[in-house]
């Protein structure tokens, strides 16, 4: 089978994925929102003949109300996308196997122009309200990086505390002195976005190595995490997180 690799036209691809399934065409766009819908919720009884035994749920959110009509439009044309839209954000169900997923999300994703943050998770019919709620989670943390696409491995730490509100209001009472002051809170970020790597951090920030070295000290003081430890470094990540952790823009799916 093609891969979603080519750089052949979206349309054209996914032809070629649904083909096996062979499904009847869903014309009727509030049918097609509803069966989203239904199927997201868990309300599948499985007497809804003709749709596919698996799903790439994507969640999706754009800076704008242009940028998530993008995507819309990047799937419009295929009767066998089911589409559960909101003014910013949405899911798409894409029919797929399960090595499919990921590359199919990329391939939308880079036909898109405008900033746009997609998480996406695989499941069968049955368990499509489980994804739909580790792509939902996945697409809040997701949402504070940058624009892209990104499955559950790519934040599991982060997942993991969101899945725990206990320990995840510790860790953002415990960053909150830092996020309060503004040079540090920056001097964190930048040090997280660089990977650990101090030059590069203060070289984002266009301040003297010592001066990142100072505020990276001060940090320390006052939530007992050493930055330069890796392992200290994550906590400090994923307080961060958790203390601003945004609501994205989905529509309701019950």
């Amino acid at each position: 089978m093609t891969t979603v690799l080519d750089s052949r036209l979206l349309g054209d691809v996914l032809r070629d994925i649904l083909s096996p399934y062979d499904l009847p065409p869903v014309e009727d766009v509030a049918t097609r929102r509803q069966l989203a819908r239904t199927l997201l919720s868990g309300r599948d009884n499985g007497s809804f003949d003709g749709l596919a035994l698996a799903y790439a749920v994507v969640a999706f959110c754009a800076s704008t109300e242009d940028g998530a009509a993008e995507v819309l439009e990047a799937v419009g044309d295929n009767a066998d996308v089911l589409v559960l839209d909101g003014v910013r954000g949405g899911y798409l169900l894409l029919p797929c196997a399960q090595d499919q997923h990921v590359g199919l999300a990329r391939e939308l994703h880079d036909r898109i122009g405008a900033d746009v943050w997609m998480a996406v998770a695989w499941a069968s019919r049955r368990d499509l309200e489980s994804a739909r709620s580790t792509a939902e989670d996945v697409l809040r943390i997701a949402s504070g990086r940058a624009p892209g696409v990104y499955e559950l491995r790519d934040v599991l730490a982060d997942f993991a505390v969101l899945r725990q509100p206990h320990v995840a209001e510790r860790l953002a009472r415990m960053i909150e002195p830092v996020v309060a002051q503004q040079p540090l809170l920056d001097a964190l970020r930048a040090f997280i976005g660089e990977d650990g790597n101090r030059a590069a951090a203060a070289r984002l920030l266009d301040i003297h190595r010592s001066t990142l070295d100072h505020r990276l000290r001060l940090v320390e003081r006052l939530t007992g995490c050493r930055p330069t430890s890796p392992r200290a470094l994550l906590m400090l990540s994923v307080a961060l997180t958790a203390h601003s952790l945004p609501q994205v823009p989905l529509p309701r799916t019950h």
